[in-house]
């Protein structure tokens, strides 16, 4: 089972356009970012991670040019960034979504995207709308103290 983090725009008015605009994203190393990094950034939309990418390899570029770094230190460091981008890069997608309007709405463990979708769509239908009244417990009196004694009058 794996785990999903699911962006939705807020429930609060047309539910049918918010889970029309849910984004589904796996929670876990990004393989493909691992593997493919500056082109996974790109297809990702991750403009700041990919701009920081770009101007490290120049750097790296630039410090092997005037012999600062040996070439075998650019590889190391290649890769120590491609590792960095497979373990932060769906940290990265998940900000990026709540910039762009598409705030964490739930976190979902399912065998795949579907099931995850279904899962909090679920969820979302079965929870009460705001300013509905709550399930939960009333909330202590004023005249009540948290503790040993239950009133504060005996």
């Amino acid at each position: 089972m794996a785990i999903y983090a699911v962006h939705s725009p807020a429930l609060d008015g047309d539910p049918a356009l918010a889970f029309d605009r849910a984004r589904v994203l796996r929670l876990g190393f990004a393989t493909w970012g691992f593997v493919f990094g500056p082109l996974w950034l790109l297809a990702k939309r991750l403009w700041f991670a990919l701009g920081a990418f770009i101007l490290g390899a120049a750097l790296v570029g630039l410090a092997i040019t005037y012999g600062l770094l040996r070439p075998g230190a650019g590889f190391v460091l290649y890769e120590l960034a491609a590792l960095f981008i497979g373990i932060e890069g769906r940290a990265w997608q998940g900000r990026a979504l709540a910039r762009r309007g598409l705030p964490l709405a739930d976190i979902v463990a399912a065998g795949d995207r579907e099931s995850a979708e279904r899962e909090f769509l679920a969820r979302a239908l079965s929870r009460p709308a705001r300013g509905a009244a709550s399930v939960g417990p009333a909330p202590p009196s004023a005249n009540e103290i948290i503790g040993l004694f239950p009133r504060a009058g005996r």
